[in-house]
């Protein structure tokens, strides 16, 4: 759930395009499920400390910050494996 969601992605600092690409895509795959999981009760509902609101944070951030990189490595293998569509379009 949220708390493993937490601990996965809190410390990941990627360091290379290729880890941009593999972390974004991860972070991604990682949240997708939520909406299939949580109810998405109002907070006054839930118990106290329900990590979901520090769990969106940190993808928000997450996406954020890591989005941009992530699209430029994936620019650059689309490049790479077909350059002369890419350069005629």
């Amino acid at each position: 759930g949220y708390e493993t969601f937490i601990a996965d992605f809190a410390a990941l600092r990627p360091a290379s395009p290729a880890a941009w690409f593999r972390m974004q895509t991860l972070l991604v795959h990682a949240w997708r499920k939520f909406p299939f999981l949580d109810p998405d009760l109002p907070a006054e509902l839930l118990p106290a400390g329900w990590p979901r609101r520090r769990a969106h944070e940190l993808f928000t951030g997450r996406h954020t910050r890591w989005g941009a990189p992530a699209s430029d490595h994936f620019e650059e293998l689309e490049l790479g494996r077909f350059p002369r569509a890419i350069r005629a379009a």
